[in-house]
């Protein structure tokens, strides 16, 4: 019984510990954080998504090439906000991005 107990509150644990890094990590950009010159905007939609509806100011890297991009070529000294068209592709771009730098990642949803 002792055992099966820790097993649930490890389990529990493991929950809570999840979403709050979720919540560190990516945290959604709403018009009163900030303002836009404060960051190094991504846009990391596909070229033809970004060419149909530009974010302004927003350098696009579609997400299949920031790992690569983050390598070679990209650096900010600024907090981070990508521009997506779902949260899933925001958070895999925020784990690639808190790998290689320490800064706070916001997100937008493209229209």
């Amino acid at each position: 019984m002792l055992e099966f107990s820790v097993v649930v509150i490890g389990f529990l644990f493991f929950i809570m510990f999840r979403g709050l890094y979720q919540t560190f990590v990516l945290k959604p950009f709403t018009n009163q954080s900030a303002s836009r010159d404060n960051f190094c905007v991504i846009d990391i939609r596909d070229y033809i998504s970004a060419h149909r509806s530009p974010y302004p100011g927003a350098e696009n890297i579609p997400l299949s090439y920031l790992q690569r991009a983050l390598k070679d070529r990209f650096q900010c000294t600024k907090d981070i906000l990508l521009v997506t068209d779902d949260k899933r592709g925001a958070k895999l771009a925020a784990r690639m991005i808190r790998r290689k730098r320490g800064k706070t990642i916001y997100y937008v949803k493209a229209v």
